[in-house]
């Protein structure tokens, strides 16, 4: 059982650093928090540090300001609180705040049986937000206990436009001045290897990066499912960061990293996508059994944090710029995959319900045009598609071909206009 005088000092530090909040960057996803009216729980999800606390104290500070009740359960004061104390943290709210509606709680999947709490506050008529940077543990006990009683927000870490508004930057339109085209390409070369982590970005603390990885397997996996071998994960999580955009297998992952079982390796990869530093895109095929034994591709949350732990990754450039588009599109809640045609052509990215297909080449050349271009037309006799694009670093033209037209666009453009 928490100390009752533990419990006080906690709120009321927590409480103040809600009242210091200053000079936030808003979300583009903000407004679907702030405008919140229903009688679920509100859920934001994603990885630790890319700014679901702030975005928490951003929403009490514009709109529930005098009537709130906000507690951080990922504070090292209070390890060992468990599911009994609860009653008592709602007792001292009360005490110390008088009797209030609307309950904000972050990373509460820390205390082994929170949903059964949530769902007694939402039965007694209370207003919750809750933030969590484990996606199976949240989706697994919202959906055994909150069963149609949560609406759930992803947020990453800041996206280019975002960035731009760290910088105090904001373009009101798709056309861009001479002046305007030079200082976003600057500032994309930036984004593009210093990545969109907030901390990182506002207070110019890349650190944080190398300690993120470090938390993440220690407190999101490690701890939570009984995993020892720190080495050896973190080992597998750094391959896998260096191996972004390639088609992987767990056989492969197992003879490449020396680990005897393939199910260790799947289940490594498993449990890091549920913190939501990496994730996998599925190779396209209509026959359902075949797409799920074909080779998938992995990609990071974010370049900063690879390039931050894998200093040698700065020379793969394409690499890292498809890594960017695949968080993009991830960003938009787009269902996407890569295709391969039976010659071995490849298409990056696949939208079917958008009907689009999408090539990122860093640098568009007489070398490698021919090769974007093949693929393109291979898979548009497969798949209906009405728009292709080849995302670059800075090219920026249309190319017509056997009836094709293909969009060049630089990758910043594009990310600001999808």
């Amino acid at each position: 059982m928490m100390q009752k005088s533990l419990l006080r000092t906690v709120m009321q530090d927590q409480r103040n650093e809600i009242e210091r909040l200053d000079g936030i960057v808003e979300r583009d996803v903000f407004n679907i928090g702030l405008s919140y009216n229903g009688t679920s729980a509100f859920v934001i999800k994603g990885v630790r540090r890319c700014g679901k606390s702030t975005m928490l104290k951003q929403i009490i500070n514009r709109r529930f300001k005098d009537s709130f009740f906000y507690f951080n359960f990922d504070d090292e004061r209070i390890l060992g609180f468990d599911v009994e104390d609860f009653q008592l943290l709602m007792e001292m709210f009360i005490e110390l705040f008088g009797d209030m509606k609307n309950v904000f709680f972050d990373e509460i999947q820390n205390v082994k049986g929170w949903e059964l709490f949530i769902n007694r506050l939402l039965r007694e008529g209370y207003r919750v937000f809750i933030t969590g940077s484990n996606s199976n543990l949240l989706s697994r006990e919202l959906g055994t206990h909150l069963t149609g009683r949560h609406v759930d927000l992803e947020l990453y870490p800041f996206s280019f436009a975002e960035f731009l508004r760290a910088r105090n930057i904001e373009f009101s339109s798709g056309n861009y001045s001479t002046q305007d085209r030079a200082t976003v390409s600057k500032l994309f070369n930036e984004y593009f290897s210093s990545g969109g982590m907030p901390e990182s970005i506002i207070f110019g603390n890349s650190a944080i990066l190398l300690q993120l990885i470090n938390d993440i397997i220690q407190k999101d996996v490690m701890n939570r499912y009984n995993v020892r071998k720190f080495s050896e994960l973190r080992n597998i999580l750094r391959f896998l960061m260096s191996n972004v955009s390639n088609e992987i297998t767990y056989r492969s992952l197992s003879r490449n990293l020396d680990v005897k079982s393939e199910n260790t390796i799947k289940k490594y990869i498993e449990y890091l996508q549920e913190t939501y530093l990496i994730f996998e895109v599925r190779r396209f095929d209509r026959k359902l059994k075949r797409a799920g034994k074909s080779p998938r591709k992995l990609y990071c949350i974010d370049n900063g944090i690879i390039l931050r732990n894998i200093p040698d990754f700065s020379k793969n450039n394409g690499a890292l710029l498809e890594n960017m588009v695949a968080v993009q599109l991830k960003r938009t809640g787009t269902e996407y995959y890569y295709y391969r045609h039976e010659s071995n052509a490849e298409v990056d990215f696949l939208i079917p319900e958008k009907r689009e297909m999408i090539q990122v080449c860093y640098e568009l050349n007489e070398i490698n045009m021919e090769r974007e271009i093949r693929a393109l037309q291979k898979a548009s006799k497969e798949i209906d598609a009405n728009r292709f694009l080849i995302l670059t670093l800075d090219q920026e033209r249309e190319i017509s071909r056997n009836g094709l037209k293909i969009e060049v666009k630089p990758v910043w453009k594009w990310l600001l206009e999808i």
